[in-house]
C-alpha cells in the first residue's frame, strides 16, 4: 500500500514516518507548490481551461458558462453567458482583421449546437453560428491558413470572418454513414 505525501512523492506505508501529513490550509512555508487557491464560479465539472495572455485564463464546462479569470490573483474578471446547454470546445481565435483593436478572441462550442465568438477584453458575443445540426464536439483554427474547422457529426471549414467554406458529414452517434460535401469557394 502506498501513501501520498504533500510535494508529490509518494513512499510505501512502512517506510514513511507516523506523523500526520499537512493538510490543505495549515500553513506550509517550505513549499510555495502545495499552496491551493479555490477559484469559485463554476457550477458543475470544469472540462476545459486556455491561456489567453500572460496573466489570463479562461475556464469552460458543464454548467455552459465560460469564465475568464486573473492568474496572478484568482480574481473573477468575466462570467460569458450565452450557451444553453454544457461546453464541449474551447480555444483562443485570432484577432479579426477589420478590428482596430486587437482585442483576445475565443471560441466556444457548446450542446447547444452553437459556436460563439467572445471577445474576452469586454465580455461581449463577437458572433454566434447556429447553424448545426448536431453538437460541435472539437474545434481547431488553422491560422496559417485563415481557417477554422468545427467538428461532430460534420466537419465544418470556416474563414475567419464565420463564413463557411466547406460541409462534409460522416458517421452519426448511431455509426450511420452519410457522404455529402459541399464546397463554397
Amino acid at each position: 500500500m502506498l501513501r501520498w505525501l504533500i510535494g508529490g512523492g509518494r513512499e510505501p506505508q512502512g517506510l514513511a514516518e507516523k506523523s500526520p501529513l499537512q493538510s490543505i490550509g495549515e500553513e506550509q512555508t517550505q513549499n510555495p507548490y502545495t499552496e491551493l487557491l479555490v477559484l469559485k464560479a463554476h457550477h458543475d465539472i470544469v472540462r476545459f481551461l486556455v491561456q489567453l495572455d500572460e496573466c489570463r485564463f479562461a475556464s469552460a464546462g458543464d454548467d455552459g458558462i465560460i469564465v475568464v479569470w486573473n492568474a496572478q490573483t484568482g480574481e473573477k474578471l468575466l462570467e460569458l453567458n450565452g450557451h444553453t446547454q454544457k461546453i464541449t470546445a474551447l480555444i483562443t481565435f485570432p484577432s479579426l482583421e477589420a478590428c482596430e483593436e486587437k482585442n483576445q478572441l475565443i471560441l466556444t462550442a457548446s450542446a447547444d449546437r452553437t459556436v460563439i465568438l467572445w471577445d474576452c477584453d469586454t465580455g461581449r458575443q463577437v458572433r454566434k453560428v447556429s447553424s448545426f445540426q448536431s453538437t460541435v464536439k472539437c474545434l481547431i483554427v488553422l491560422q496559417r491558413l485563415d481557417i477554422w474547422l468545427s467538428g461532430g457529426n460534420d466537419l465544418c471549414v470556416w474563414n475567419q470572418k464565420l463564413d463557411l467554406l466547406c460541409k462534409t458529414s460522416h458517421l452519426s452517434d448511431t455509426g450511420k454513414k452519410t457522404n455529402q460535401s459541399n464546397y463554397e469557394p
